[in-house]
């Protein structure tokens, strides 16, 4: 499988949609999905950017050239990304107090 299959099946099942929903998201058919996720057939750079978009991540990360997924900021007020920040923040808190302590 490609890492282009594997990384939309991975983000789609994230959303928890089946394959329906997001061919309607993206405005192809059920079966151009399935063929995407088979690896089959790869996207046209239209339906690359748009699935990006879906998704919120680069296109170089769908396509499995970078390992990070970043969340794409554009098109947010400043106030939306100050608090996309501060929660991000609090995730990070919470995880360090998780962590076992050192003896």
């Amino acid at each position: 499988m490609s890492a282009f299959a594997n990384r939309l099946r991975e983000l789609r099942l994230k959303f928890y949609w089946n394959q329906s929903q997001l061919a309607r998201r993206a405005g192809v058919s059920t079966s151009l999905i399935s063929s995407y996720e088979k690896s089959e057939r790869f996207p046209s750079l239209d339906v690359l950017i748009k699935l990006s978009d879906i998704f919120c991540c680069s296109t170089d990360y769908l396509l499995g050239l970078e390992y990070d997924q970043t969340i794409t900021i554009k098109d947010l007020s400043d106030n939306q990304i100050r608090l996309i920040i501060e929660l991000i923040s609090e995730f990070k808190k919470e995880q360090i107090s998780s962590l076992p302590k050192k003896h």
